[in-house]
C-alpha cells in the first residue's frame, strides 16, 4: 500500500495533478487592475460569476495614474495616459458615457494649433512658419495640406482616409513590399526629403484630444459597477500557474501562486508571504513585461515567446511643476500655452490654475525614448528639491536646473525670470510590472497572427491574455487597445 501510494503521489506531481490546497476558490481570476482588467470585470458583471481581481500595486489604473499636488488639490494630474479621441476610441467613449464620467475638450495645450509654439532647431515659431521656413522642404511637400497623408499616398496609393485594420495589413509600398514589414524611417526615405523626415519626427504631436477629468475615476467606477460576487485584492504578484483538480470531481482548476507585496514611497517590493487561489478560468490583464516573467509552461513555447516579443517597450517620463505665476505667458517673448521642441523636454503644456491656491500647474516635460533615459539619469543625481514628491516620484535639482534652462531658451526668456517651482512630481515607467510607458510593434509582424497566438497561449487551457500591449495598430499606446483586447476574449470565450 505504501509503495502504491508513493507511486500515485509521484505521478500526480509529474502531471501537475496535485490536490488543490488553495486558500479560496473563484470562477474567474483576473490578474491586473489596469484598464483591461477592470474592463474585463465590468464586462462580466452580469454573468453571475465569482470573480476576484488581483493587482500588484496598492491602486487600480495601471499605466493610467491620476494624482494631485499638495498646493493644487483641485487639479488632477495624469502621470500616465491622459486623453482619448472620441471619434476613434469608441469603446472608451461608450464606457465613459455609460458610467457617467466627466470629460472635456483638451484645448488648452496640445490639440489646438493656435495655442502652440514650436521650438525647433533653436527657433521659436508658430506651426505654419515652422513648416514653411524652419525646414527646407520640397515645393510639393510645402503645398501638402497634410504632409503625412501626402507621403502615405505617394508611398502606397492610399492617403489613410477610412483606413481599416484589414486594409492597413494589406497596404504595399510602390516597390511591392507590405508596409508593416518596412521600418518607418526606411519607408519615409522612399518618398520624403530628408527635411520632411526631420520635420515629421521633430514636430510629432497629438491632436484633436479630449481629456478625461481624472482617469483614475474611470477604473474605480468600472470596479464599482460590479456584481457583489466580485472582489478586488491589492498588493499581490502572480508568480506561477499550475493545473490541478478537485479529487471529488473531474473539474480542472488553476492553482495560482501569489506573493504578497508592499507599496511605499520608494516603490513596491515583494514579501516572503504567499497565498494560493484556485480558479476555473484565468484572465491575464497584464503587460508584455509582466507576462514574459510569469511561470506558466505554455508561455515557454517558442511560438508564444516570439509572439510575446513582437512588441517592444517604449520608455517615457513626465515632470509636473507648479509655479506662483504664469511666466510662460506674462514674461516670455513668445507667450504660449504649449510648446513642442526637439530639445530634451519635448512638450511643455499649461495644465491649469488651482482655485485653492492660485498656483499654476504645468506639465513641464513629457519625453520618450532617448530623451526619457537622459532625464531619468539626471533625476538620479543631486539633492531632491524643496516641494518635491518623495521616493520614485522625486524631482532632483539636476533635473530641475536642466528643464528650466531649456524652457528659458524655448520661450526666449531670461532664466532668472522663471520662479522656482512650489511643488513637483515625476514619473518613469520602467519598473515591474510595466517595463515601459507603452509598446510599439516591431517590423515584420502581422498583429492579427500575433494576437491569435497570445490571447490563448494554450488551446487546451482556459487561461486568456487581454493585455493592451498586444492590440491592433496604434492601439497599444491607448486605453482603447486594452478594451479591444478584453472585448475580443470576453465575447469569444465568456459570453
Amino acid at each position: 500500500m505504501c509503495t502504491l501510494f508513493l507511486c500515485f503521489v509521484a505521478i500526480s506531481w509529474l502531471l501537475g495533478n496535485i490536490d488543490c490546497n488553495c486558500d479560496r476558490y473563484v470562477d474567474v481570476a483576473i490578474i491586473g487592475a489596469g484598464p483591461s482588467g477592470t474592463y474585463s470585470a465590468y464586462r462580466l458583471r452580469n454573468q453571475k460569476l465569482t470573480i476576484e481581481v488581483f493587482e500588484y500595486l496598492n491602486r487600480v489604473g495601471g499605466r493610467l495614474y491620476s494624482t494631485t499636488l499638495p498646493d493644487a488639490p483641485d487639479l488632477p494630474i495624469e502621470l500616465g495616459g491622459m486623453v482619448f479621441l472620441p471619434s476613434i476610441h469608441k469603446r472608451v467613449f461608450k464606457v465613459v458615457n455609460e458610467i457617467g464620467l466627466d470629460y472635456k475638450s483638451y484645448l488648452g495645450g496640445i490639440g489646438n494649433l493656435s495655442s502652440i509654439r514650436y521650438y525647433l532647431r533653436g527657433i521659436n515659431r508658430n506651426y505654419v512658419d515652422t513648416f514653411l521656413y524652419t525646414y527646407h522642404l520640397r515645393e510639393e511637400e510645402k503645398k501638402a495640406d497634410n504632409l503625412v497623408k501626402y507621403l502615405l499616398q505617394k508611398l502606397t496609393g492610399n492617403d489613410g482616409t477610412n483606413l481599416t485594420q484589414e486594409t492597413l495589413l494589406n497596404l504595399k509600398t510602390y516597390d511591392g513590399r507590405y508596409l508593416y514589414t518596412v521600418p518607418f524611417d526606411e519607408a519615409l526615405s522612399l518618398v520624403a526629403s530628408d527635411e520632411a523626415k526631420n520635420f515629421i519626427v521633430d514636430s510629432s504631436m497629438l491632436s484633436s484630444l479630449v481629456w478625461l477629468n481624472g482617469s483614475l475615476y474611470l477604473w474605480e467606477s468600472l470596479l464599482q459597477a460590479r456584481d457583489e460576487r466580485h472582489t478586488l485584492t491589492l498588493n499581490r504578484r502572480l508568480m506561477s500557474i499550475n493545473t490541478t483538480s478537485i479529487n471529488t470531481t473531474s473539474s480542472e482548476l488553476y492553482r495560482l501562486e501569489f506573493k504578497h507585496t508592499q507599496t511605499t514611497d520608494v516603490g513596491t517590493t515583494e514579501l516572503e508571504s504567499k497565498e494560493f487561489v484556485c480558479a476555473k478560468q484565468v484572465i491575464l490583464a497584464i503587460t508584455k513585461f509582466a507576462l514574459s516573467q510569469l511561470d506558466w509552461h505554455p508561455l515557454r513555447d517558442s511560438r508564444v515567446q516570439d509572439a510575446i516579443h513582437a512588441v517592444r517597450n517604449v520608455q517615457a517620463q513626465k515632470v509636473f511643476l507648479t509655479f506662483p505665476t504664469d511666466w510662460w505667458m506674462s514674461k516670455a517673448a513668445y507667450p504660449s500655452l504649449s510648446i513642442i521642441s526637439d530639445r530634451p523636454f519635448n512638450y511643455f503644456v499649461y495644465w491649469g490654475q488651482s482655485q485653492v491656491s492660485g498656483h499654476y500647474v504645468t506639465l513641464a516635460s513629457y519625453v520618450d525614448e532617448e530623451q526619457a533615459h537622459f532625464l531619468h539619469e539626471l533625476n538620479g543625481q543631486g539633492p531632491v528639491i524643496n516641494g518635491s514628491t518623495p521616493g520614485l516620484h522625486r524631482v532632483t535639482q539636476c533635473l530641475l536646473d536642466h528643464l528650466l534652462e531649456e524652457l528659458a531658451k524655448a520661450f526666449n526668456i531670461d532664466r532668472t525670470l522663471i520662479p522656482e517651482p512650489i511643488s513637483s512630481i515625476s514619473q518613469y515607467w520602467s519598473t515591474y510590472p510595466f517595463g515601459g510607458s507603452w509598446v510599439v510593434w516591431k517590423n515584420g509582424y502581422r498583429y492579427d497572427d500575433v494576437i491569435s497566438t497570445v490571447q490563448r497561449p494554450s488551446l487546451t487551457d482556459n487561461v486568456f491574455y487581454v493585455g493592451a500591449d498586444h492590440s491592433t495598430g496604434e492601439n497599444p499606446g491607448w486605453t482603447e487597445g486594452a478594451f479591444e483586447a478584453a472585448d475580443r476574449v470576453i465575447e469569444k470565450y465568456f459570453l
